[in-house]
């Protein structure tokens, strides 16, 4: 939700009226958070310029490092939604995954 919070400066315009699925693997935790920001990041760029405004993990397999998940929001339409600041490429500069128990954090740094 954070890399979508860049690309408008308004994200209270955005409303859930379509439905995107998106499928990610990765060879380790790192490469599976790559590629699962990265498939939206996708959905953002090209058609159908897909901005979510909430995300539902529905598939998560710690083991073989797949995931699915929906979003819920609409196509972006700048006379609708401010734009905020382009988001050029998800990067493994400085990416992090803590998993412990009771507390999981994510660090990236994202190209703008």
């Amino acid at each position: 939700m954070g890399m979508f919070g860049y690309m408008t400066t308004n994200y209270d315009t955005v409303e859930m009226t379509d439905e995107q699925t998106i499928e990610a693997e990765g060879d380790d935790m790192l490469g599976l958070l790559f590629h699962f920001l990265d498939e939206w990041l996708f959905l953002f760029s090209a058609e159908p310029f897909f901005i979510a405004r909430k995300v539902i993990i529905t598939e998560f397999d710690k083991e073989n490092f797949k995931i699915k998940a929906k979003g819920y929001g609409e196509e972006f339409d700048i006379s609708k939604h401010p734009q905020g600041t382009e988001v050029k490429a998800i990067t493994y500069s400085n990416m992090q995954v803590f998993d412990k128990e009771g507390q999981h954090e994510l660090f990236v740094i994202i190209d703008i």
